[in-house]
């Protein structure tokens, strides 16, 4: 059995399946096209559906967060375990440079919107290498894990900059780093290139300035790219560290501290937000430059923070924190939830399986004579017809990641990275696993697992007592 933090496995696994639903959203909504090509005959339905789904429900600021919290978490648990600094800095930069090479491979080979798309609407599919500069949240998690594991090298060296309030105040600058210049860097990127970065054609320039070019645009365009450039969204992962950092200590969290400087934080960032929106970006008077849902602006870079830190906070509050958590119903509701999020590298690597389901539908349709209310073509779907795609999506996934836990997640990515780096280090073991090994421990940190509870739970006796007392039957 392994101890885990439920709330961070549900929220992780909310936000990949959050992550599925907004692209399927996005390929597939006649919503979604008209919003691109002709915003203003948007109805009012529309605007909330593209406000509450593709804009504040991308999921994207969430799992950054929760991903660089598990990481830095992970970091703290190796070095109580004894691991040398210099090691853990060499395991997690390696972690954080083999994810961004299978994302690189992901962009070209397994992305929804590339080979896949194309074999939806055409039946044929073909590579565009320059795919591989692409950058969204799964190159910013590779890119996070390295930037953390190399300060966290840094501030552990001695028991001063180890304090968890001047660790947490090293990223909240760093954070800041990447939100208050990424305007003016992004500005002068796309003059140094000629092109503008944030939209899909300046992947067509690259290699115009020369030979050198390629390399340059390598990094250059994880920090300016269209999707989610590093440049403002590693603020998001600033404060997963941050949040990783106070709950990774020794000592267990006070609640009452932890709770009222975390939700009075969240309601800064939230107010500081709305300023930064109303004195100092002005809002324009062209509504749908307000918000980027690529390439974040600053004021809802902060507006975003505040309620993802309210959402993480109140669901640690009703389990970590809580003294009356059913555990036993808590981990069976949330078991599907705690698979995505345990297996979130896969589903998000493989989220295209909603082409097969589009194909296979479109299939149906032909079979029977029935008139396809768009399957294969992009936007073609009315909202009706959009939810049941995406509802059908999450139940082929429930199917998946059940039939698959049988099978101890064997050959998945995550499996994949753990043989890679775990096997190394595991030679010198007696006891070390077979090449087909349990690496990722599925029975421990995901059947049978002992949840984290930092305040002292009440018991039956207790409850009895306070029912008694109060003169309420027990439950």
């Amino acid at each position: 059995m392994a101890e885990r933090i439920i709330s961070f496995d549900i929220l992780r696994g909310w936000a990949i399946l959050g992550n599925l639903v907004v692209h399927t959203f996005m390929l597939v909504s006649q919503v979604q096209r008209v919003a691109e090509t002709n915003p203003g005959e948007l109805t009012l339905a529309g605007y909330i559906l593209m406000g509450l789904i593709v804009v504040f429900g991308h999921w994207r600021g969430l799992f950054l967060l929760m991903s660089a919290a598990i990481h830095m978490f992970i970091m703290f648990a190796k070095l109580r375990r004894g691991v040398p600094r210099r090691v853990i800095l060499a395991q997690e930069f390696t972690k954080g440079l083999f994810l961004w090479m299978w994302a690189m491979f992901f962009y070209v080979f397994l992305a929804q919107w590339g080979p896949s798309l194309e074999w939806v609407t055409t039946g044929t599919a073909s590579l565009e290498w320059q795919n591989i500069y692409h950058a969204d949240q799964f190159a910013n998690i590779a890119w996070a894990i390295m930037i953390s594991s190399v300060l966290f090298f840094f501030l552990t060296s001695n028991e001063k900059t180890k304090k968890p309030i001047v660790m947490a105040i090293v990223f909240a600058v760093v954070g800041c780093l990447f939100i208050f210049p990424a305007p003016a860097i992004h500005e002068a990127s796309m003059t140094f290139w000629g092109v503008n970065l944030h939209t899909e054609e300046h992947l067509d320039k690259i290699g115009d300035k020369g030979w050198w070019d390629y390399i340059l645009r390598m990094i250059g365009n994880q920090f300016n790219a269209r999707e989610s450039p590093l440049l403002p969204h590693f603020a998001y992962s600033a404060v997963g560290s941050i949040l990783g950092i106070f709950i990774a200590q020794e000592k267990p969290p006070n609640k009452k501290k932890f709770l009222s400087w975390g939700y009075g934080i969240a309601g800064f960032t939230m107010a500081f937000g709305a300023f930064w929106l109303f004195v100092v970006e002005k809002i324009p008077e062209d509504p749908f430059m307000l918000v980027d849902f690529h390439v974040h602006p600053t004021w809802f870079v902060f507006v975003t923070i505040g309620m993802l830190l309210i959402v993480v906070l109140s669901l640690m509050a009703s389990m970590e924190f809580s003294r009356k958590v059913n555990w036993e119903r808590r981990l069976r509701i949330s078991r599907f939830s705690r698979r995505a999020g345990f297996l979130c590298l896969s589903v998000y690597s493989f989220a295209s399986i909603q082409a097969v389901l589009r194909v296979a539908l479109w299939g149906i349709t032909q079979l029977f004579g029935w008139t396809d209310p768009g399957f294969r073509t992009t936007g073609g779907l009315n909202i009706g017809w959009t939810f049941f795609l995406i509802a059908l999506e999450m139940g082929l996934w429930f199917f998946i990641l059940w039939i698959w836990e049988k099978g101890r997640y064997l050959f998945s990515a995550e499996w994949l990275f753990a043989l890679i780096l775990k096997r190394p280090y595991q030679r010198k073991q007696k006891d070390k696993p077979k090449i087909l090994g349990d690496f990722l421990n599925v029975k421990g940190r995901l059947i049978e697992v002992t949840p984290v509870h930092w305040v002292e739970p009440i018991t039956i006796t207790d409850q009895k007592h306070l029912h008694k007392e109060m003169g309420t039957p027990s439950i």
